[in-house]
């Protein structure tokens, strides 16, 4: 039989550690040789670890301890507070076996685990979790504290009888202790105050088979943040769904909300829905951020022709002017921002939104109640009776709402909306197919503007590289020699390991000219319109994508993502 100081050897040949954890420490001068003959004294008298004898003594920090560890052992160090844990992975792992080992289940992909644990050595223990998930186990050293909190999280059980109600309907009530309430309350609080800080747009609660878990989207991009066992789900739920003044008693239909959260300084609105699924009720959250809302227009990144075009055609005193883009490409921001543009005292600007994203003094802001006969064509009826000399519709769903629109803009108002096309020529067809007549829209349509929403790369681990032809290919990029930038695929901790921190906008503005608009009283399709728009100078999404690229804000995978 192999004697444990055998495998500990072994195991440390396979590692290939050539220096010892002290001559590691003094290598990276986080100890002086007196200092760790210090230590080796204490560890020799109180029979304790080496590590541990250097922190009792205050000879370094504990992040400084599993730094050099990491170095040592050659695997990542990994700190679990900010950690997006794949909770189906936690789910191969029970809490007692946890606990024992202390350790935690990171991700999994295929059949090797990644594993964040207090110490690397421990043969056992990686052997007995290998063998309980039938997995190949890869290592990650995490602070005790991190992972016993890690565990606190995912495993703690929050009261004695719960039964998550299912989407018919389904199930028993929830009995859930007033100290149990207070731990739900904490999570949920703790759900929101880091999605608020991390600069989250969507929070994400979902039900899986046996358990629940939250995701954040942002910058565009869906990531988990954490997860609890199954028992949590019905409690978290109910909480989210009393403070967005929701009936929890019914589980069997969408229902929406809403509701302020505050986050130090910062308060912002949530806007809820739910939706019944197999497992629970899945909860989304958009944040809506006031301060967002009073963005600058010349903080929105648009070149400076496009600027100057873009003022120029708000200025008109009558006619349309169009935003368009998918959802989630920043369509209200830039309508917003372009509203504060255009505002002032001696005009009346009224509203009509599905719903009401940002408040503004000064601007008259209705919001869309279809229950109550409120729709888009109603409330635009109305407003033309409300003297108005700017209007903004929401969005141009339904021939109704169109024709009443252009009429507002050939009895001289300025009309802003928005439009779902993937880019500004498309727009045309788009209204004729709901029954636009095409004269009426080439005589008011004053400008469109196609955006998109791409992520910048990260100013401290960006890496520097060559493309090759068949990169260049998947987003039909002319080839350059320069050198370009991609995204680090492990990122930093300025970014968040993603690789990429904060977004840009990619704009395409097209202004109509006579010829263009004669293409549009013929019916010609989309592409015509788009090639007249380009030869008469309109700068694609494409092209500033590829602007984007050479100046190293972003990278061609994020590009052909977007595009």
């Amino acid at each position: 039989m192999l004697s444990i100081s055998y495998i500990i050897r072994k195991r440390k040949r396979e590692l290939q550690m050539p220096l010892s954890l002290g001559q590691l420490l003094i290598q990276e001068e986080y100890l002086t040789e007196t200092q760790l003959d210090k230590a080796l004294e204490y560890r020799k008298e109180n029979r304790a670890r080496l590590g541990d004898a250097c922190i009792k003594l205050d000879l370094i920090k504990e992040e400084d301890l599993l730094n050099v560890l990491a170095l040592q052992f050659q695997i990542p160090r990994i700190e679990l507070e900010h950690f997006n844990f794949d909770s189906d992975a936690v789910d191969l792992l029970d809490k007692d076996m946890a606990r024992n080992c202390n350790a935690i289940p990171l991700y999994f992909i295929e059949d090797e685990l990644m594993l964040a644990i207090t110490d690397p050595l421990n043969i056992t223990a990686v052997d007995e979790i290998s063998r309980n998930t039938g997995k190949k186990v890869t290592l990650a050293i995490s602070a005790p504290s991190e992972i016993n909190s890690a565990i606190q999280t995912f495993y703690s059980v929050v009261g004695q009888q719960e039964e998550i109600p299912s989407a018919n309907g389904e199930g028993e009530s929830i009995e859930v202790s007033e100290e149990n309430e207070e731990e739900v309350i904490e999570i949920v609080d703790a759900i929101l105050k880091d999605a608020v800080e991390s600069g989250v747009s969507d929070i994400h609660l979902e039900h899986r088979e046996k358990s629940v878990r939250v995701r954040f989207r942002i910058d565009g991009i869906l990531r988990i943040y954490k997860g609890w066992p199954k028992t949590k789900a019905a409690a978290i739920v109910s909480r989210f769904k009393v403070m967005a003044a929701i009936d929890i008693a019914e589980t069997r239909k969408p229902q929406d909300g809403r509701f302020a959260f505050r986050a130090g300084k910062k308060e912002v609105d949530l806007r809820v829905n739910t939706y019944p699924s197999v497992y629970g009720e899945k909860v989304v959250m958009r944040i809506l951020d006031p301060t967002k809302g009073a963005i600058p227009l010349e903080k929105l990144g648009f070149s400076t022709k496009t600027m100057e075009q873009w003022e120029a055609a708000c200025s008109h005193p009558n006619g349309i002017v169009l935003v368009t883009g998918p959802t989630g490409s920043g369509k209200s921001t830039t309508l917003y921002a372009t509203l504060n543009l255009v505002n002032s005292t001696d005009i009346h600007m009224i509203t009509v939104e599905d719903p009401v994203e940002y408040k503004f003094d000064g601007i008259v802001q209705g919001q869309i109640n279809e229950r109550a006969g409120m729709t888009f064509a109603a409330a635009l009826r109305a407003m033309l009776r409300q003297d108005p000399d700017i209007i903004m519709v929401g969005e141009m769903r339904d021939r109704e709402t169109i024709d009443l629109a252009i009429r507002a803009a050939l009895t001289g108002h300025l009309v802003f909306s928005t439009l779902h096309t993937n880019n500004a020529s498309a727009s045309y067809s788009r209204l004729m197919d709901m029954g636009t007549d095409p004269f009426m829209l080439s005589t008011t349509v004053r400008a469109i503007i196609a955006q998109r929403l791409i992520r910048r790369l990260c100013s401290k681990c960006k890496v520097r590289y060559r493309a090759d032809e068949e990169e260049f290919a998947t987003i039909a990029m002319p080839p350059t020699d320069e050198p370009l930038y991609k995204a680090n695929k492990d990122g930093c901790s300025y970014c968040g390991e993603r690789g990429y921190r904060g977004r840009a906008g990619l704009y395409e503005l097209l202004i109509p000219s006579p010829e263009l608009n004669e293409l549009v009283q013929q019916r010609h399709p989309d592409n015509e319109i788009h090639k007249m728009a380009v030869k008469q100078g309109m700068s694609t999404l494409e092209n500033e994508g590829y602007n984007f690229i050479k100046k190293g804000i972003t990278s061609i995978e994020e590009i052909h993502r977007v595009l």
